[in-house]
């Protein structure tokens, strides 16, 4: 199968999507705005060509036929992400295209500026119009269908998968026998991702269980103001600030904590959440969108309110203090993931959803 990938080629999970499938014999390329190397998959620049001799149309003219050629070299085309790449319901009919909306193509995140009308009649036109429509949880699919005004039932749920041999608990973790406990935090410093609330728990958490350690992952433009919060605070000799990491290399943080705080302000799937859970480690995440689909309330970790940082340190005291209860959670998380969002079954799930729409489209034509 000939399958075009357009999205953001810097994205892991579009990635290991192409990569994954073509593993698996396809025909890959990714389409991006951006560029990167990707084993075994080529990435092609988004871009329209200029005016020549042999293309004499004018700008909105060249962007349609680049498209239209682009559509007509693939079997099938997984528009990821929602860009105004430019396609028209007359455009969509010369191609087989699926569309995979994610988080903020949909919803707009805080301190952030929201798209433009034009933009988002282009989203709603490519949803509608598009021979499929695929989202990465159940809950995201309820926003998803809200927004383009369509049907819930013409959404596909195909969930971000999981590499449980990299996400894997730590085979010797000297962390949960001596030493004190510790709390992380990967989702970078981005107002959505809510670290300021993690920040203003800290102390509270403290005050209950004085010997807890905290390492908080990435960058982002929240950093500066989550550093200096934690130094008015007077928290920061408790913090550990690690730069952000290549995603292989999350696992060894993630392996030697007590518990992975996710506090979100709002959230399309919660992929982190999967990946502590996949290492045995119990989540305390904010009860927002598609978290609800990645932590199971009492089973693999806790969700509380958003936005509340009591709320979120009540929450992480109580699996301090509860040990069985916080390995029971990690172990029921991996086998949550393992059962429910390993690669290869989110790859089955792809493979069957491009033959179906493949199918459908020949029977049409």
């Amino acid at each position: 199968m000939k399958i075009g990938l357009m999205g953001d080629a810097t994205s892991i999970h579009l990635q290991r999507l192409g990569m994954g499938l073509a593993r698996r014999g396809h025909d890959v390329r990714i389409i991006s705005h951006k560029q990167a190397a990707i084993t075994g998959v080529p990435v092609e620049r988004f871009q329209i060509p200029g005016p020549s001799l042999s293309n004499l149309r004018r700008w909105r003219g060249r962007w349609q036929q680049y498209l239209r050629t682009l559509l007509g070299q693939f079997d099938i085309v997984n528009v990821h992400s929602l860009a105004d790449w430019g396609f028209t319901p007359e455009l969509l009919h010369d191609g087989t295209v699926v569309a995979t909306a994610w988080g903020s193509d949909v919803v707009n995140p805080p301190d952030e500026v929201p798209a433009s009308e034009s933009v988002v009649r282009a989203r709603k036109t490519l949803l509608q119009e598009a021979d499929a429509v695929t989202v990465c949880g159940p809950s995201f699919a309820r926003t998803v269908a809200s927004f383009a005004e369509m049907d819930i039932d013409r959404i596909d749920v195909v969930p971000f998968g999981v590499d449980t041999d990299l996400f894997q608990p730590a085979k010797l973790n000297p962390r949960r026998e001596e030493g004190p406990a510790r709390v992380g935090f990967f989702k970078g410093f981005r107002a959505v991702y809510g670290a300021s609330y993690l920040i203003r728990a800290i102390p509270k958490i403290l005050e209950a269980c004085p010997n807890v350690g905290f390492e908080l992952i990435g960058d982002g433009p929240e950093l500066a103001h989550c550093r200096s919060l934690a130094d008015v605070l007077s928290v920061s000799a408790s913090i550990d600030w690690i730069p952000r990491q290549p995603h292989a290399a999350l696992p060894q943080y993630i392996q030697r904590w007590d518990i992975s705080v996710i506090p979100s302000i709002c959230e399309a799937f919660g992929v982190a959440a999967l990946e502590s859970s996949a290492c045995e480690v119990p989540v305390v995440a904010s009860d927002v969108g598609g978290l609800e689909d990645t932590v199971q309330h009492q089973k693999t970790g806790l969700r509380v309110p958003p936005a509340l940082p009591e709320e979120l340190a009540s929450a992480v005291v109580r699996l301090l203090r509860d040990d069985p209860t916080r390995h029971r959670m990690g172990q029921s998380g991996r086998r949550f993931v393992q059962e429910n969002f390993q690669q290869e079954q989110v790859l089955d799930t792809w493979e069957t959803l491009y033959e179906r729409v493949l199918d459908r489209s020949l029977v049409i034509v």
